[in-house]
């Protein structure tokens, strides 16, 4: 079709190039058309080269796209728009450091200078890269570019630093930065759940819903994690109602937060309840209710559960054998703990550090010394 395009189109100059390649869907049709840009000499062109490379990543030619990068050296000097295009590709299809290497070459070799969205765009590959002393300089370089005000920096800088654990340098970051949209709000929120800060998390809700932020489902499934953790019941069910009142109540995300919630506080009629309201339960919904079950002295109930999704022919993963192994009050059920054990053995995709850490803990209880070694050695 795309061969066909080329052929019967009377010119062929930037529109037309950049047309074909917005409806471009894999790496092939790109290669061809690719082909003809080179052949009719718009190889040279900015507009064209940058459209070329945004569909390259889209498709998630990483390899090609660096390549084409690549041979742009002897023929043309890149202006912000492709390097902003680079940065951006490499740092959203897992190449961080390719995203880190374009940005060093934008500020070192050439006369332009870095914007907002540029980095908008590699701070987040600086998280996912772990360098925190890299991400401390671009905080430096993003001062003094005076894009420090902008949200979507803001934002980056947050989320880099929350996944570094530096909750105190995000949180200035927070305060400084003048005007804060949802996405911060819940780059905050979600931030101090992954880092452990329950308690902040929810005071950070809480001024959210003050100052009339608006929030969304991911939102409020997030801060019920925080008061779930905290067995904040009074708390949790104040969530509950503003759910409620914002029609969040009946999204699987929110549901599923609810059920561990109060099933953390104790409550498994109301968490078997809610789990009931989900229409199409996905496997996070069932895993929920079968830790419920099972944290509550509810074995027989989640056994059932997982016989439920075994039947149905869903796949399983380590979180559902986790809350599945009964490791809270009363350890008698060893039985059960080698039935679990058996089918995580053959089950081998199941099997992880924290199945074998759960397996570990119900035999040391049960005084089973001989399938404590064994669970030891599938660790190692």
């Amino acid at each position: 079709m795309i061969c066909r395009a080329i052929s019967a189109a009377p010119q062929r100059d930037r529109n037309f190039f950049l047309a074909l390649l917005q409806n471009a869907i894999n790496l092939s049709q790109l290669n061809q058309i690719h082909a003809q840009i080179i052949l009719t000499g718009h190889s040279t062109d900015l507009a064209t080269l940058t459209k070329l490379t945004h569909k390259l990543f889209d498709v998630k030619a990483v390899s090609q796209a660096k390549l084409l990068f690549a041979s742009l050296a002897n023929q043309i000097s890149p202006d912000k728009f492709l390097y902003n295009e680079l940065i951006r590709g490499f740092s959203q299809n897992g190449s961080p450091l390719d995203s880190i290497a374009v940005y060093s070459h934008l500020r070192r070799k050439t006369d332009m200078q870095p914007d907002k969205f540029t980095y908008s765009f590699v701070v987040p590959a600086v998280a996912s890269s772990g360098f925190q002393k890299v991400g401390i300089l671009l905080h430096g370089h993003v001062l003094v570019s005076g894009c420090g005000s902008d949200v979507f920096v803001g934002s980056a800088l947050v989320d880099m630093y929350m996944s570094f654990s530096r909750t105190r340098d995000a949180f200035k970051v927070f305060e400084k930065t003048p005007e804060r949209d949802g996405v911060l709000w819940n780059t905050m929120v979600s931030g101090m759940v992954k880092n452990f800060f329950f308690h902040e998390a929810v005071c950070i809700f809480h001024d959210m819903v003050v100052e009339g932020v608006k929030f969304d489902s991911t939102t409020l499934a997030m801060v019920l994690t925080a008061v779930a953790e905290l067995k904040e019941l009074r708390a949790g069910m104040m969530i509950h109602c503003l759910a409620m009142k914002v029609g969040f109540h009946l999204d699987n995300y929110v549901l599923t937060g609810l059920i561990s919630f109060y099933s953390k506080c104790g409550d498994v009629s109301s968490a078997r309840w809610l789990f009931g309201l989900i229409r199409n339960p996905d496997l996070v919904s069932y895993n929920a209710m079968i830790s419920a079950f099972s944290c509550n002295e509810g074995t027989k109930s989640a056994v059932e559960l997982f016989k439920e999704l075994l039947n149905m022919g869903k796949k399983v993963n380590s979180s559902t054998i986790v809350g599945l192994i009964p490791v809270s009050r009363p350890f008698g059920h060893l039985n059960l703990a080698k039935l679990i054990h058996g089918f995580c053995i053959k089950s081998s995709d199941v099997l992880n550090s924290s199945v074998s850490t759960a397996l570990v803990t119900v035999y040391n209880r049960l005084s089973e010394i001989e399938s404590v070694s064994i669970s030891l050695c599938i660790i190692h």
